[in-house]
């Protein structure tokens, strides 16, 4: 949150993890009878398609239960819409053009490592704070993970979770890791959850809470890698729905005064769609754009490739993505279960939130990838010992969550965090506190910088020519009358203050 001018076993789903620390070798002791539990749950690639963000349509109690214990954040935003940024940014609590790392290249992440040792995750801090800390699935990005962070070895799954796949030919057998450019883009086996990683790994997880012998405060991290693609869940999460062409987007094209780099969130997919004999245009036209958006999910088997979706499809592709949520949802309610059994629950800060939203067609875009708040926003909700449980219209950032845990578990915070603690707001819900978001994603091999900002009101992308550093196109969209972001208002006279104004908002918070 920015206020004022201030800048394991087989198989994958969803993520979740807790961080909260400070360095200093007096600090290295078990930690007071005062400190909380955490658990974190973070899920990946989910946008706030959820009962308790009011969508009727979807089947999510567990995650309803845990919100009405919780404070439940209505704007809640990443500060990049790409998984492995996005984590890092989370876990060390700073801002992407800190870390400096804007693909999921492994390489870039090491550098950073390199450049910034101090800069201490949240679990890393916490252990080094007399925690146990233990992570379950996706807490970083696939092969990002760092050993020096959990008080045991992580359990993130096999090598390339992510793929992991039912044998058509035999349902019943073993899950296989398909190869990536030869995996089906949704399944709905007959098969119970634990056959799946996701029901494996939510298995480890309840006998960890079960232990006993650990007398230390814990951190635990859980990563569920769906709704992530391939969407794939057990048939009978597919049974809660009969999805018809009313679940489709009321924005399925973007206007033609929305800037292309705004909505085409293909261009870093050139190698997969070179791999099925198509071309990516490094400056495709718009109609070229159209038919190439969206090349996250048309490179899996069973989406066109190029060209319209068709309706059908795009139905089946919004049931498979609500199958897998409420998929999570059902190992989410297994662990609150366990939770509440250990007797623990009372003392535990649990926390659930997403790494970034999806697009499931708005704007022509499938997948994540934009500075849209469709791609943006993501579920945030925090139950804690003494909070009651609220709706809050403050904004928050996913960079806040650091110092916040800090806060609740009595952790001094390092000096090296760029958010701002969310407590206030979790103790004074009904106070909107004076704040805004920002984002950030790359575009055209990095040619191209979009930055928002999000307040109340407003949202307003700047995008910057990385080499001049000059703005090349504008955004703006007026959250009051437009949530939907329709109507690209920055060229509109009427709002040439407003878009000033937001506009200093995002150079002064230039690197």
């Amino acid at each position: 949150m920015c206020s004022g001018s201030k800048a394991w076993l087989k198989t994958g789903c969803a993520y979740a993890w807790i961080v909260v620390g400070l360095f200093a070798a007096t600090w290295v002791t078990s930690a007071g009878a005062d400190r909380p539990d955490v658990l974190m749950l973070v899920i990946d690639d989910l946008r706030p398609m959820l009962g308790c963000y009011g969508d009727t349509r979807i089947h999510t109690p567990n995650i309803d239960r845990l919100a009405s214990e919780s404070v439940v954040f209505d704007k809640a935003y990443c500060q990049y819409a790409k998984c492995g940024t996005s984590r890092l940014s989370l876990m060390t609590g700073l801002r992407p053009d800190a870390i400096d790392v804007y693909s999921n290249n492994e390489r870039d992440v090491r550098s950073f490592r390199k450049r910034r040792p101090q800069a201490y995750s949240i679990a890393a801090w916490l252990k080094q704070h007399g925690y146990h800390t233990q992570s379950f699935g996706k807490i970083y990005h696939d092969g990002w993970d760092n050993a020096g962070d959990w008080s045991q070895p992580s359990l993130p799954g096999r090598e390339r979770e992510m793929w992991e796949v039912i044998d058509e030919s035999d349902p019943t057998a073993p899950t296989k890791i398909a190869d990536r450019f030869a995996c089906p883009v949704m399944q709905s086996p007959d098969v119970p959850d634990d056959h799946l990683f996701a029901g494996r790994m939510t298995d480890a997880v309840l006998q960890s809470i079960a232990r006993t012998d650990i007398d230390q405060p814990r951190l635990m991290a859980v990563g569920y890698r769906r709704p992530h693609l391939p969407f794939v869940a057990p048939k009978k999460y597919f049974d809660l729905y009969r999805p018809d062409a009313t679940w489709l987007t009321s924005v399925p094209l973007p206007k033609a005064e929305m800037p292309l780099m705004g909505w085409f969130n293909s261009d870093g997919y050139a190698g997969a769609a070179s791999r099925f004999g198509i071309e990516m245009p490094p400056k495709p036209t718009r109609q070229q754009a159209m038919d190439l958006n969206g090349y996250e999910l048309r490179s899996y088997l069973g989406v066109a490739k190029r060209g319209p979706i068709d309706q059908q499809t795009q139905i089946d592709l919004v049931h498979a993505y609500a199958a897998c949520v409420s998929f999570v949802d059902a190992q989410v309610g297994r662990v609150l279960d366990a939770l509440e059994a250990s007797g623990r629950r009372d003392e535990t800060v649990v926390m659930l939130f997403a790494d970034h939203g999806w697009h499931l067609g708005e704007h022509s875009a499938w997948g994540k990838m934009t500075n849209f708040e469709i791609a943006t926003r993501v579920p945030l909700m925090i139950s804690a010992p003494d909070l009651a449980a609220a709706r809050t219209q403050s904004i928050a950032e996913l960079v806040d969550l650091y110092p916040t845990l800090c806060e609740l578990c009595s952790v001094p915070a390092p000096s090296h965090l760029e958010g701002e603690s969310l407590v206030d707001s979790l103790r004074n819900p009904g106070v909107v506190t004076d704040s805004h978001a920002m984002s950030q994603y790359t575009r055209f091999r990095d040619r191209y910088m979009g930055r928002a900002v999000r307040t109340s009101d407003y949202r307003y992308v700047a995008w910057f020519d990385s080499s001049s550093n000059e703005i090349v196109a504008r955004e703006l969209y007026d959250h009051r009358t437009d949530p939907s972001e329709t109507q690209n208002l920055a060229g509109e006279p009427d709002y040439n203050i407003i878009r000033t104004e937001l506009e200093r908002m995002l150079t002064r918070s230039l690197p």
